[in-house]
């Protein structure tokens, strides 16, 4: 959800209205994804309707097919949360809809590619939004944490969204009446962990009644802190810390809602929380025990106004996900940047690096009013290997989808579009398509727009040292073409996007007219990490090189492609795209 849905009136904690209205997404869970004709996609059909991406992958009819993310089914409401049984059985649980009364589960024998209907787990005591985080604990038994509807002092606006706990002890049929934990007005929970210790750790953001409205001086910290919870008694009682997690807010902006939304994961040495913040940066706090807590510090991982996910894969790896979207001509676009799409990345040495950030989930192109995107993954590990996800906000926008972390570790990747526009994005634009190329073979296409600017996006391992080749062909009537690396996702529409890349190379100042082509380009990269040098060659020779506008952490992972098209027919197109890490 939006983390705090700021316009929800309640009547009572059994009776709530909201300004989007629960709807019933029977429908959506009976209608098909992706249609193929041979290789090349056409138009999907609902829920999934766009004509590039991840959803014209296949299903796949088998685990060992999985490799590239590939969409398994509509996800039935927001915010869910998946569970790894000790047996390996898969439990996806969420908020039974519209009723919103009671927690539901549905189970999945096959490692995620198929779920039953679902059933109860437990009623509860009142009216829940969507938020519920479930674990299995070390001794087989289960946690479940949920916000509930309230109205009172002590929260925001005279409303309360409090978190209630609810166990079920191993071999028992029922789960324990939900107790109230957490009073006030809570957003969207996503901490939720056992540590080695057995110590049950909650970080939630509450709001700080008194910080309703901006100080008439001095920083603002909005209105939320973060603050962190812990028992040692599975669950019978609850400790604070006395550390609060604040941030002063970095200028004036559509939203205000400050530190919100931590998530948690143990690292070997420490407990390790990233929070959320409207500022284009995830924030971090540690802590050796989970009850003190380091002041936050900001982290290089780009983000849009918006939660993080932690995974620990069995091999001890760790997979980040994470909305590195970024809108620079509309900073106050939906979540302050955009959730058109939903990264992953892998570290094997306990986060010091990471590789991938590549696309593992993307936005439909349907219009969808309220809470919508990519945003609030929740991730497990099967026992093929394979990572399933659950994320998405929004009817047909939200998706249970699978992949293998093996992909995130690529070090080279090569497109020829026999499987159509599945890695190419074109949010903001309009007309992408396969077509044949003259020399053979299929090439991206990239007509005239009538919104004006044009391009699509191909996102690939993120890299600090690397090269892309491509043949490239710019029709005349063709104009401002531009070749940019980046380190996060940006619109077409985004008419700054090209300033604020790692680097940008203008096809004007390579030498090649429009009309002519197509050319070989290939844009080779060093110690982009440090701010390093891009090399540019055409057809065989070198025509440029360009120093990094800033230093990417963890490299590139972006070759976005714009242009002016005034010209009827006019337009660019691309063929034989790779990449390779050195």
């Amino acid at each position: 959800m939006s983390p705090f849905p700021l316009k929800a009136r309640v009547s009572s904690p059994r009776r709530a209205t909201d300004k989007y209205r629960f709807r019933s997404v029977g429908r959506a869970l009976g209608l098909v994804l992706a249609c193929w004709v041979g290789a090349v996609p056409v138009a999907a059909a609902e829920p999934f309707s766009n004509p590039f991406g991840i959803q014209l992958r296949p299903k796949p009819d088998a685990m060992a097919a999985v490799r590239a993310p590939v969409v398994v089914r509509p996800a039935p409401t927001n915010e869910m949360c998946l569970v790894r049984r000790s047996d390996g059985t898969l439990e996806l649980y969420g908020i039974a809809k519209p009723a919103s009364d009671a927690v539901e589960v549905r189970r999945s024998l096959d490692g995620g590619l198929t779920w039953p209907e679902p059933e109860v787990a437990f009623a509860l005591p009142g009216k829940a939004y969507y938020a519920v985080q479930v674990l299995e604990a070390a001794d087989g038994g289960l946690h479940a944490v949920v916000h509930l509807y309230g109205e009172g002092p002590g929260g925001y606006r005279g409303r309360l969204y409090e978190v209630y706990h609810a166990s079920r002890v191993r071999a028992a049929a029922r789960w324990s009446e939900p107790r109230r934990i957490v009073p006030g007005y809570v957003g969207s929970i996503r901490g939720f962990t056992q540590l080695r210790t057995g110590r049950l750790v909650l970080a939630v953001a509450r709001a700080i009644p008194e910080r309703e409205k901006p100080p008439a001086s001095g920083p603002d910290h909005g209105w939320n802190d973060t603050f962190v919870y812990h028992s040692d008694d599975a669950g019978q009682t609850w400790r604070l810390s006395p550390d609060t997690l604040s941030l002063a807010l970095a200028g004036p902006n559509a939203t205000r809602y400050g530190a919100i939304e931590p998530v948690l994961l143990e690292l070997r040495d420490r407990v390790w929380m990233l929070v959320r913040d409207r500022g284009g940066r995830l924030w971090e706090s540690s802590s050796s025990d989970g009850h003190r807590w380091a002041p936050l510090s900001r982290t290089e991982f780009i983000s849009s106004d918006s939660p993080a996910g932690l995974l620990r894969l069995r091999d001890g790896r760790i997979v980040l996900f994470t909305n590195a979207c970024q809108n620079w001509s509309d900073p106050r676009s939906y979540a302050m940047g955009g959730r058109e799409v939903l990264h992953a990345a892998i570290s094997g040495d306990e986060g010091r690096t990471w590789r991938g950030f590549r696309e593992v989930w993307q936005e439909t192109v349907a219009v969808a009013r309220g809470d919508r995107g990519t945003a609030y993954p929740s991730a497990v590990e099967t026992d093929s290997g394979r990572v399933v996800v659950v994320s998405g906000q929004g009817e047909g926008k939200r998706a249970l989808f699978l992949f293998d972390p093996a992909w995130l570790e690529e070090t080279a990747v090569q497109d020829d579009l026999s499987h159509g526009l599945v890695a190419w994005t074109q949010y903001g634009a309009e007309g992408i398509r396969v077509g044949s190329g003259r020399e053979g073979g299929r090439r991206l296409e990239l007509p005239a727009s009538s919104a004006g600017r044009q391009g699509a996006s191909w996102n690939f391992p993120a890299a600090t040292d690397g090269e892309v080749r491509l043949r490239l062909e710019a029709s005349e009537g063709v104009s401002g073409l531009q070749l940019c690396l980046n380190d996060h996702f940006t619109r077409v529409d985004d008419e700054r996007a090209a300033e604020h890349a790692v680097a940008t190379v203008a096809w004007n100042d390579l030498g090649p007219k429009t009309g002519t082509g197509p050319h070989a380009i290939v844009l080779d990269w060093t110690a982009l990490d440090r701010a390093g040098k891009i090399r540019i060659a055409v057809d065989g020779r070198t025509v440029a090189e360009v120093s990094a506008r800033r230093p990417a952490r963890h490299g590139v992972n972006y070759l976005r492609v714009e242009f002016r098209a005034e010209a009827k027919g006019a337009g660019v197109s691309l063929a034989s795209v790779e990449m390779r890490r050195k």
